[in-house]
């Protein structure tokens, strides 16, 4: 089995970032990791080539939970190769759909009144981003602790907190980890993202503890990509 790590590189909001999906490719599958914002296919494209990957041949996409930045690009993908078929908790799945709305939509409009008036304008550009993402059918959900069926076995692990029906996956013999968003890495320190917009918080740490029950050697993050070693020491959790 075959681990890619796909460097995707933007400007957003003027500040230059990087987010890396992650191909997982056996001798019949090739499974893509979350799709980035919208619009970017072309990047996927280019950095799939760059590391040797046809995308062409992408049976799968995981969707490890419907923030924007993970789903952006889902409906391109779809367009683009009609035959994938995508995969996501249930949960997540009903945003995914669009039978509920976007977390963060309702978060950004439950605070939207109590911004200051020069922050108004832009929040309002942001709810029609996140209200303008297309909206995908999802062939299949995934359960936890589900073993898929690529190369010697990927687990599905629901590592909720930071939305409701976040996932991750790990890869027995591999010992790595794909957190999606369930951890970041900055500056070598892992920590939770965003605490402040996560679903619960809480839930978001015990996730995390969950993870030390399994041997994990490297961990792929969604943001800030890949880190190797004593992961435990690395971790950042507020009290």
């Amino acid at each position: 089995m075959k681990i890619t790590i796909l460097d995707i590189c933007f400007e957003y909001n003027g500040i230059m970032q990087t987010v890396n999906p992650v191909i997982i490719q056996d001798e019949v599958n090739m499974i893509l990791i979350d799709t980035g914002y919208p619009n970017q296919i072309k990047l996927f494209e280019r950095s799939a080539k760059q590391s040797g990957v046809d995308l062409d041949r992408l049976t799968h996409i995981i969707i490890t939970h419907h923030d924007f930045d993970h789903v952006g690009s889902l409906a391109e993908f779809k367009r683009r190769c009609p035959d994938v078929k995508i995969l996501a908790s249930e949960i997540e799945k009903r945003h995914i759909e669009g039978d509920r709305k976007s977390l963060r939509l309702t978060q950004a409009e439950d605070i939207y009144l109590s911004l200051p008036d020069d922050e108004k304008e832009n929040a309002l550009t942001f709810h029609k981003i996140l209200e303008n993402i297309e909206k995908v059918k999802v062939d299949e959900i995934i359960d936890n602790h589900q073993i898929l069926p690529i190369g010697k076995g990927i687990e599905v692990i629901f590592t909720p907190g930071h939305t409701e029906g976040h996932i991750s996956l790990y890869i027995k013999e591999d010992k790595t980890l794909i957190s999606g968003d369930a951890l970041v890495l900055d500056k070598q320190q892992l920590e939770i993202p965003y605490p402040q917009f996560a679903y619960n918080y809480t839930t978001a740490k015990e996730s995390v503890m969950n993870l030390f029950n399994y041997n994990i050697e490297q961990i792929i993050c969604y943001h800030g990509g890949l880190f190797k070693g004593n992961w435990k020491e690395a971790l950042k959790l507020d009290n």
